[in-house]
């Protein structure tokens, strides 16, 4: 080799090494954390298939809190092609100082699509995830109370 250009060695190999595992930690490869960024909500909008309802001064407190931190704490595994389903998809609309905070529609398999922070994606919602249960619930404790 000549004088003055890198000699690969055992040692160069380790440091480029760390350097690149440094990288990827301190940037993070996760994809979810990169996805969902904590939002606040006061009320939301809620709607399954073409019906949707205002839920402000409809559900307690409690219940946008608790849609708000499992929306904050949704677990996703990968993005994915797939259509969302939207004649059984509920889509929750969060409203915070009069603004639109985020969006998610989600379809009864799971697929779901994510807005938020101007950035817009279609996911597969983990397995083990109630929220679309949960919200089918509540929508129809909504749509039950502009009945009365």
């Amino acid at each position: 080799m000549t004088k003055g250009r890198w000699k690969i060695t055992k040692k160069n190999s380790v440091i480029i090494i760390i350097i690149f595992i440094l990288c990827f930690s301190i940037t993070g490869c996760r994809n979810r954390d990169n996805v969902i960024k904590p939002i606040n909500a006061e009320y939301f909008t809620i709607s399954y298939g073409n019906s949707g309802y205002e839920a402000k001064d409809k559900v307690k407190q409690e219940t946008v809190d608790f849609f708000v931190e499992d929306y904050n704490n949704i677990k996703l595994n990968g993005t994915t092609n797939q259509e969302i389903n939207f004649d059984k998809s509920i889509t929750i609309i969060f409203i915070d100082n009069d603004q639109i905070s985020a969006q998610l529609t989600i379809d009864d398999k799971g697929i779901c699509w994510i807005a938020a922070n101007n950035e817009v994606n279609t996911y597969i919602l983990d397995k083990k995830s109630n929220i679309y249960a949960d919200l089918l619930k509540v929508y129809y404790e909504v749509k039950g109370k502009y009945k009365s």
